[in-house]
């Protein structure tokens, strides 16, 4: 009688190719990559989808071997991530696929410029200054400055383009008149929110 004899399982031999990203928001990046075949080894069981930024890094489980995408969500405006795809089965994990790293998009400011102070006041003029937006909440790169005045009777906003301008001179005021300012950054994802007022 003839002997039967079973092989030992193995891991995949293959990476993922063709690990592209299909959908780029603010928030989110879509993975996907094309489907490890088993070949003679057990069929895949799924991926195993890493990523990481300069500050964090986590591995998300894909299960089934024909899930071929993931959505990562809640992800970092104007960010880099990273991303590598192993495919997995009963025996273990394969090898990664090359890096690849895309940048998610920008979003509106989610912070305000900071420290609003009247740098001169003149009879008929104020110079407003501000601080830059806190790095955390920029979401992007600032492009420019809202600087919105009020007084009893009128309002006007003036838009300060360049996001290094973070000083403004407002000229043919009223003596003795309170003039109240606030000062909202923006990027090509929006405007931020407004600083606390100043009068």
């Amino acid at each position: 009688s003839g002997n039967n004899v079973t092989t030992l399982s193995a891991e995949p031999t293959s990476f993922p190719e063709n690990i592209i990203f299909s959908s780029v928001e603010a928030r989110s990046l879509t993975v996907s990559w094309d489907e490890v075949l088993p070949g003679q080894n057990e069929p895949i069981n799924g991926y195993l989808l890493y990523y990481t930024n300069t500050t964090f890094s986590d591995t998300i489980t894909v299960i089934g071997g024909q899930n071929i995408a993931y959505t990562l969500t809640e992800l970092r405006p104007y960010t880099n991530y990273t991303v590598t795809v192993s495919a997995y089965n009963d025996a273990g994990t394969g090898p990664a696929s090359d890096n690849r790293t895309q940048q998610t998009e920008q979003a509106e400011p989610t912070s305000s410029p900071q420290n609003i102070i009247f740098s001169v006041v003149e009879a008929r003029s104020l110079t407003v200054s501000w601080d830059e937006v806190p790095p955390s909440g920029q979401n992007g790169l600032i492009t420019g400055y809202l600087l919105n005045y009020t007084n009893a009777t009128f309002a006007d906003t003036i838009n300060i383009t360049g996001g290094e301008n973070r000083s403004y001179t407002l000229t043919e005021l009223r003596p003795y008149t309170n003039y109240t300012v606030t000062v909202s950054a923006y990027n090509d994802g929006g405007i931020g929110p407004a600083s606390d007022n100043r009068t």
